[in-house]
């Protein structure tokens, strides 16, 4: 090869290679001025996310009591920057395909903040509740001591003014119970179980002065638990005064309305008129064993009550609140059925006295000896027993004379 040529090929050879390295160095260029460009644009990023927190640092932090700052606190100490991270993966990559993951990234960032301010506003928000709860409950409990101590002492002033020691006392073996009512009332009045009344037994007493009184005296009810099941199927459960209210499940049970009053055997249900849920009403109930005993004033017929009925009770009928403290449940004691008596076929003894209500031989000196008209064993149709005859199951043979003939 001629100098010449071997001078032309190099110098061919340098300026490819000058082009390749210019053109790797444009290419580093590019490459630095598109990472940096990428930079900026996530410290932007990164200065908008901060500036997010920082609405919800504000607003959160006091309601949290800190809880923010301990844990921003603890992010900054182990956690890397999005700036850090970001840097760190595109050192040897092309950030170009590592757009994805900075959204997702700032996606998951923007939904845990979500989450933690949604469990701090429902975790609150049941803070609150239960405080609310707790304060109401023990509203209601208080007011409940409150009203019971009330009627309890009310009771105990009525009862106080009147003297039981001349009262009559009317006893049921049957059902278990007694009790005492005034001595110048009626005779007590009593009601057995008919369609018409869910009560087993339902015993009346009633007060002899009856002018110008809206109640006149009490029922004694008693039903059988297997019968009416709970307490809501007697006849003096109150009536609902607001049906929407009991379809809403506000209204199903007596709670604050049943009362302990003193030292009496029974409980005390009493509504207001006020109530929402329930007509008003006041009477006494005791559960024992098998049975449900309700002891309720009697309203006179056509009488029509709009006020309290502790008030009105109270003027109108004080016996009552003394008759419910002379209350008391006995041992439940009932006669033995009579045994079935056997049916008798036999035909009745041709001839016979009565003697105390029993049919005897009509002889006064009989002998018992064998028959000679009918040597076969026979019926006695004479209440006479003799040796060869079956006693008549209609006579009454005394042992001491027919005894060996009987056996």
């Amino acid at each position: 090869m001629s100098k010449k040529r071997k001078n032309k090929k190099t110098h061919k050879n340098r300026v490819f290679f000058n082009n390749e390295i210019s053109s790797k160095e444009k290419a580093t260029v590019e490459k630095l001025e598109s990472r940096e460009k990428l930079v900026k644009k996530n410290d932007k990023k990164t200065k908008n996310l901060k500036l997010f927190f920082a609405k919800i640092h504000k607003s959160m932090n006091v309601q949290w009591g800190g809880f923010i700052d301990k844990a921003e606190n603890i992010f900054s100490k182990n956690i890397l920057t999005l700036k850090k991270v970001n840097n760190i993966f595109c050192t040897g990559m092309t950030c170009r395909a590592n757009i994805k993951r900075d959204i997702v990234i700032t996606g998951v960032a923007i939904l845990v903040a979500a989450i933690f301010l949604g469990m701090g506003q429902y975790v609150a928000a049941i803070k609150i509740k239960i405080q609310d709860k707790n304060e109401t409950l023990v509203v209601q409990e208080i007011a409940e001591e409150d009203l019971e101590l009330k009627n309890s002492n009310e009771i105990k002033t009525i009862q106080d003014q009147i003297s039981t020691e001349n009262w009559k006392e009317y006893k049921s073996d049957w059902y278990g119970f007694k009790i005492s009512y005034p001595q110048d009332w009626k005779n007590p009045l009593i009601s057995t179980y008919s369609k018409d009344r869910l009560a087993d037994y339902r015993v009346s007493f009633l007060s002899n002065n009856q002018e110008n009184k809206n109640f006149i005296g009490f029922d004694i009810s008693v039903y059988s638990v297997n019968k009416v099941k709970e307490f809501s199927g007697t006849s003096e459960f109150p009536k609902v005064k607001n049906s929407q209210l009991k379809a809403d499940g506000k209204c199903e049970t007596l709670e604050g309305h049943i009362l302990e009053t003193g030292d009496y055997p029974a409980e005390e249900i009493y509504i207001a008129p006020t109530d929402d849920c329930y007509n008003a009403v006041l009477f006494f109930s005791v559960v024992d064993g098998q049975y449900i005993y309700n002891i309720a004033p009697i309203m006179k017929d056509g009488a029509i009550s709009g006020n309290d009925p502790m008030i009105e009770i109270s003027d109108s009928l004080p016996e009552f609140f003394a008759a419910v403290s002379q209350f008391e449940n006995i041992d439940i004691v009932r006669p033995k059925p009579k045994p079935i008596q056997p049916k008798i076929t036999a035909p009745s003894p041709a001839s016979y006295k009565v003697v105390n209500g029993r049919m005897v031989c009509e002889k006064k000196n009989d002998k018992p000896s064998k028959s000679d008209k009918n040597k076969k064993k026979h019926l006695d149709m004479e209440c006479c027993l003799d040796p060869d005859e079956y006693p008549n199951p209609h006579c009454y043979y005394d042992s001491a004379k027919y005894g060996k003939y009987l056996k």
